[in-house]
């Protein structure tokens, strides 16, 4: 178990470098897994527990729990329950927390489990088979409850005992959940448990309804009596919704995770994600007719024109995305519709004489039936006899009656009886209750649990929802609606069709035996360039600096900076600690498929050699290059000329003014700014951008002329002042003389983009779709075309940004862009300070402007600060950005946005490839180090004093 306890460590400390997300609530410090602590002759167990709401929720449905739990507690005095607390991800709570607390070496003891995380939670061995746990407590035989004092069982249990307690199971769980707990593990891995076992038990079977806003019913004319009952209904719903004014039809999630937020559509449909095949493998089968009609039906939903009183309006649907608003647009009541889980939390917290229930509506091709889903508890593998003996306990009592009971009384005392499912309320004797129960929610209960579509549950579908969505995404940014809709519905098709076999290479990934060992010679090469990077770096700084030291040590001996040799030691060793010792326990991961809790598997290059030809691997790598040529073409710049411009201001009171504003951004919390821009970012036509931009469109064809053509005379105007600044300041060193002119050609090549897709022509698909003439819109009649564009009025639609692939990476550049140039020029208004102002003084009475007084006085006398600061900033773009990145787009759309930094963490700690993230790392690494070695290079020489000795 040697390498379990190293590799905690090591995740631990990767963990703190990596993770930036803000924790829920401290975490109490718990006795470690096997700990067993003895009061009173009696073992006291301490358990942490994934299902217990924290100390601050005080809802009905908390309260419910908390008076579960008191109940187990009083039949089990030595048990100490307490919640599972670890930071997480906004909108993949639970994928990240209790996958960070495993790494960590804080698992949650009582684990949560959902269908889709079902799988990959098996294969790595972190669930206990239930059965055989359950038939230790049946037992009458005292035996099998007792363990050595190495934590191995006494006795085991008959297969009699097992088979029992698997029945006593299944009979507590509704039949379409069977397939989803009791299984085989999608895995031969040496110590996964083989055969079907029960791996966790509900405690909760969710289902989907749609809830509606009684209220914008009444506004827009509809009757809240009669919801809508099928697609069409809910399409002219939604439209009459709409064309009331700040009102949309009905919002859904968006972005990375839309395959989820519409799940409802694609389960009514008929569409499923994942099913074996004749040969028992687990396939993709979204690519179906089925999946087809409901990607086309979203697209209505999102885009599709429609006109009321002679306004025309586009699309009836809110997209709800991590940061933006559409929560508080329900409760504001300015959405109509919407889907959620018909779970105890949800129920208790809508006002029924506001809000309506009501099924899903029905597809053309059946009833319509939406996710069935379940909250699930398994016993985690790595927790001692007495810590799963306690959790099956818990489980057991969770879902028995009595528990039951005591959630329905809660309730009910709580004043939130109704909301209790009907069976339950009959059963217990509730009847006054039950009368009062709303019109119409158990037959909407029992018809989403009888037409419910099971959430995927296959092999590798932790991640499922990712990987549906990009097709999705995809549909949504074509033309697809002005083409028939037998065409539209073919296109999406073969669509479907790529994408499908994209997610069976993710899910497969089987090679022959000599592809793998073209890929192994490959990643030798790529291992050994590395390697000789690296070590070639290392060695070439070593002599830098020994070099520089040789030439001082005729001066003063080491003993004369002994007091600041003493004091860098603290910085030194917390460098050592939480940067070099996790990069050297790291570098073995890349050789290993490593596991946290089942035994490691010893690969050699092969992580390297499935990376060199990952698709996604390279795609990232080249996102992380334009994220870099954005972040430092955009964002280096700024902060000198903010110096500039606040040195050149006249009087103090002004520079001080100034100077606080630009600095202001700083004092803005990372989350506030995420949400800041993201509603910023709204793509409805509400959003703050878009209506600036759509003001535009109230301007004549004179007006709107004439701003055309200032905006291109600016535009080009800065291009010509960044290649005139490349020119002129030929005292600054080339490096910079050269970033510059590479910042000036990516304007250029920017400003030709628009030339170059008028050339091209709006593409196949568009023409087709707008029966257009291709020889009339590509070649020099589209050149012509876009230049005529130039004269006349504005007609902008609503632009998407961070929902476009095309324009999100920019979408995140600029609020890091406008955040950081008030903070990032203090060092050069300090720099500036050592610029002699007689010197500055004298080039302004011979005549000098400020660019010649910029280009041969302050600049090159700041030149080496600037070179400086510019290969620390590619540096730090290259390992930064991924924490901001996944704040505000999570790496989509569609991965626009995955940088490989973002890549490596979600691979390593969410799909639990340690190895392959350890490999990828090691490349960017490669990368970096150059460019870090070349930064102490430039130090080196670097020669410090105060300003006033110049």
């Amino acid at each position: 178990m040697g390498h379990i306890a190293t590799g905690r460590l090591l995740c631990l400390l990767a963990l703190s470098l990596l993770l930036v997300t803000t924790p829920t609530a401290a975490v109490d410090k718990l006795p470690d897994s096997g700990d067993e602590i003895v009061a009173s002759g009696e073992e006291i167990v301490v358990v942490r527990s994934g299902d217990l709401p924290l100390p601050d929720n005080v809802s009905a449905g908390a309260l419910a729990q908390r008076a579960v739990l008191r109940a187990f507690l009083h039949k089990h005095p030595n048990y100490v329950f307490k919640p599972f607390v670890m930071p997480r991800i906004q909108g993949q709570a639970m994928d990240t927390a209790p996958l960070m607390g495993i790494s960590s070496g804080n698992p949650p003891h009582a684990i949560y489990v959902n269908f889709r995380q079902s799988s990959t939670y098996i294969s790595h061995g972190f669930l206990e088979p239930l059965e055989t746990l359950l038939a230790r407590l049946l037992s009458d035989n005292e035996r099998v409850r007792q363990w050595t004092e190495d934590d191995e069982w006494i006795a085991d249990p008959t297969a009699a005992e097992v088979e029992t307690a698997l029945q006593a199971i299944l009979d507590h769980v509704p039949e379409p959940v069977w397939p989803v707990i009791y299984r085989d593990a999608d895995t031969d891995k040496m110590g996964i448990p083989q055969g079907r076992h029960i791996w966790a038990m509900p405690t909760t079977v969710l289902a989907k309804a749609m809830v509606y806003r009684k209220d914008v019913f009444q506004q827009a004319g509809l009757d809240p009596r009669k919801p809508p009952k099928n697609w069409d209904e809910l399409l002219q719903y939604g439209r009459q919704i709409k064309s009331v004014a700040g009102k949309f039809g009905i919002t859904f999630g968006g972005g990375p995770h839309i395959s989820y937020g519409a799940y409802s559509f694609l389960a009514s449909s008929g569409a499923t994600f994942m099913a074996r095949d004749d040969h028992g493998d687990w396939r993709a089968s979204f690519n179906t007719p089925e999946m087809a009609e409901a990607i086309y039906f979203l697209l209505r939903l999102v885009h599709e024109p429609f006109e009321v009183d002679g306004k025309t309006y586009h699309g009836i649907a809110y997209i709800g995305l991590p940061g933006n608003d559409a929560n508080l647009k329900w409760e504001r009541g300015q959405v109509g519709m919407q889907f959620t889980v018909l779970e105890d939390e949800m129920l208790a917290s809508i006002n029924p004489e506001l809000v309506g229930i009501a099924p899903i509506p029905d597809s053309p091709r059946r009833t319509g039936g939406g996710e069935l889903n379940a909250r699930m508890l398994g016993v985690f593998r790595e927790t001692s006899p007495a810590q799963k003996l306690a959790v099956m306990r818990y489980i057991w009592f969770v879902a028995s009656e009595e528990a039951q009971k005591i959630r329905a009384r809660v309730f009910i005392e709580n004043g939130y009886g109704r909301f209790v499912r009907p069976d339950l309320l009959e059963q217990f004797g509730y009847h006054d209750i039950l009368r009062r129960v709303p019109k119409g929610w158990q037959e909407t209960y029992q018809q989403a649990l009888e037409h419910g579509v099971p959430e995927p549950y296959g092999k590798n579908t932790q991640f499922i929802y990712n990987k549906v969505s990009e097709p999705i995404n995809w549909a949504l940014q074509q033309p697809l609606l002005e083409l028939p809709e037998a065409d539209a519905l073919a296109r999406i098709s073969e669509g479907l069709d790529i994408y499908a076999e994209r997610v069976d290479k993710f899910l497969l990934g089987e090679l022959t035996e000599e592809e793998w060992a073209q890929r192994r010679t490959v990643g030798v090469s790529v291992l050994l360039f590395i390697v000789i990077v690296f070590s070639g770096s290392l060695i070439w700084v070593w002599r830098i600096f020994t070099a520089a030291e040789a030439e001082r040590s005729g001066q003063r001996s080491w003993w004369a900076y002994r007091q600041a040799y003493l004091m860098i030691t603290p910085a030194l060793a917390i460098v050592l600690f939480w940067q070099y010792l996790p990069l050297l326990m790291g570098a073995p991961l890349a050789l290993f498929d490593y596991e946290l809790v089942i035994e490691s598997t010893f690969v050699g290059i092969d992580n390297f050699a499935t990376i060199l030809y990952d698709t996604r691997f390279w795609s990232s790598l080249g996102r992380t290059f334009y994220w870099v040529l954005l972040t430092v073409g955009l964002g280096f710049w700024p902060p000198i000329f903010v110096a500039i411009l606040l040195d050149e201001v006249p009087t103090a009171t002004l520079k001080y003014l100034f100077r606080t504003i630009f600095y202001l951004p700083t004092v803005v919390s990372g989350v506030i700014m995420v949400f800041l821009w993201r509603q910023l970012y709204e793509p409805s036509e509400s959003g703050f951008f878009n209506q600036l931009l759509m003001l535009l469109n109230d301007l004549g064809p004179i007006a709107g002329t004439m701003v055309k053509l200032l905006g291109v005379g600016l535009w080009l105007s800065l291009i010509g002042l960044v290649f005139s600044m490349a020119y002129q300041l030929r005292e600054l060193t080339w490096p910079v003389r050269a970033t510059i002119t590479a910042f000036g050609s990516g304007l250029l090549i920017a400003s030709c983009m628009p030339v170059w897709s008028a050339w091209i022509g709006p593409g196949e698909l568009a023409i087709l779709a707008r029966g257009l003439d291709a020889d009339q819109v590509t070649g020099w009649s589209g050149v012509a075309g876009f230049l005529g564009g130039l004269v006349g009025s504005f007609s902008i639609e609503p632009l998407s940004w961070v929902d476009d692939p095309d324009l999100a990476m920019l979408c995140v550049v600029l609020p890091t862009v406008w955040a950081t140039a008030g903070p990032g020029c203090i060092i050069y208004l300090a720099a500036l300070k050592t610029v002699p102002e007689e010197l500055i003084e004298a080039a302004t009475m011979d005549g000098a402007g400020i660019m010649q007084r910029l280009a041969y006085i302050t600049l090159p006398r700041v030149k080496f600060l600037i070179l400086i600061q510019l290969v620390g900033a590619i540096v730090g773009s290259f390992k930064g950005g991924t924490n901001f990145i996944l704040a505000m787009t999570g790496g989509g759309p569609n991965g626009a946005t995955r940088v490989l930094g973002l890549d490596i963490f979600e691979r390593t700690f969410l799909e639990l490839h340690y190895g392959l993230g350890a490999a990828m790392a090691w490349v960017l690494g490669a990368m970096v180090i150059v460019l870090t070695a070349y930064q102490l290079k430039r130090m080196s020489e670097a020669e410090f004093s105060t300003a006033d000795t110049k």
